[in-house]
């Protein structure tokens, strides 16, 4: 296990030496997640990379060809140097410790905003703005519905949550006439 942490180490410290703006970040961290989810939800793509009977060269070319033209070149060069070591198990390792380095570097929040129904990219825009300029920081932000909401957003910043909706201010007076 060590050794495999001293490789995901290297492997992520390399991506986030290679990443200088936000655009580069969220392009290395959106083609990570998707070829980290590609190996999870495709059964014949993971056998594909972790077979043992299929040659090195084999495995690079088939990546090559079908995501060169698409992928980050040094999260392409790097991803090449995981299937020659045969590391491809530790990819979701690699991005989640590429992430937590980036985001330090960079000065990046994780945003997730849920409201009631859903926003328009105006307001969505909007929102990522005040926000970006609130906390001071670039924010990837995911936006979210949740039905059962009745008004007002919730929104997590990283760990951190705000939650203005109007269930959780019903229920906060519901508690507090409760004591009365």
């Amino acid at each position: 296990m060590k050794q495999n942490l001293k490789k995901i180490n290297i492997y992520s410290n390399l991506l986030n030496d290679a990443v200088d703006s936000f655009e580069d970040f969220n392009s290395v961290s959106n083609s990570l997640e998707e070829f980290s989810s590609a190996l999870k939800s495709d059964l014949d793509v993971n056998a594909f990379f972790k077979s043992k009977t299929i040659e090195v060269e084999q495995k690079i070319n088939l990546f090559s060809n079908a995501v060169s033209s698409s992928m980050n070149e040094i999260l392409f060069e790097v991803l090449k140097v995981v299937i020659e070591n045969d590391d491809i198990n530790l990819i979701s390792h690699i991005a989640n410790n590429f992430v937590l380095l980036s985001k330090e570097k960079l000065n990046i929040a994780f945003v997730d905003v849920t409201s009631s129904a859903d926003i328009n990219s105006s307001h969505k825009n909007d929102i990522k703005n005040s926000l970006s300029e609130l906390i001071n920081k670039q924010i990837k932000i995911n936006f979210e519905i949740d039905s059962s909401l009745i008004g007002g957003l919730k929104i997590k910043v990283d760990d951190k949550l705000y939650d203005s909706s109007l269930q959780t201010k019903l229920e906060n007076a519901k508690s507090k006439l409760v004591g009365v």
